[in-house]
């Protein structure tokens, strides 16, 4: 090629033995490549499930935590009552202490 003119043959037997490896390490690179699209399109797949799933157990750790939160404001309730049954006669003997000490 380093004439300055050559024939039509010439170049492209040139441009074939040239580009020839060229075109194999495309070709490699298009099947690399689309073998990297399938892993994309199944880690896609699977983080698609992996969310259902999470979205699922939050939904099912919500109702739980709801379940607790009512339970823990009856107990609370259930407490109090208590503290008042205990509370009332308390603070009449308190009272009936003062009263008798005046």
């Amino acid at each position: 090629m380093d004439e300055k003119y050559v024939t039509k043959l010439e170049f492209q037997a040139f441009r074939d033995g040239e580009f020839e490896a060229l075109r194999s390490n495309v070709r490699e690179l298009q099947v690399d490549v689309r073998e990297l699209q399938d892993d994309v399109r199944e880690l896609r797949t699977e983080f698609t499930e992996f969310r259902a799933e999470m979205r699922g157990d939050m939904k099912v750790l919500n109702v739980r935590m709801d379940n607790m939160a009512r339970n823990f404001e009856k107990s609370n309730k259930v407490m109090m009552w208590v503290a008042t049954v205990y509370a009332v006669p308390m603070l009449f003997m308190m009272y009936k202490i003062l009263v008798g000490t005046n």
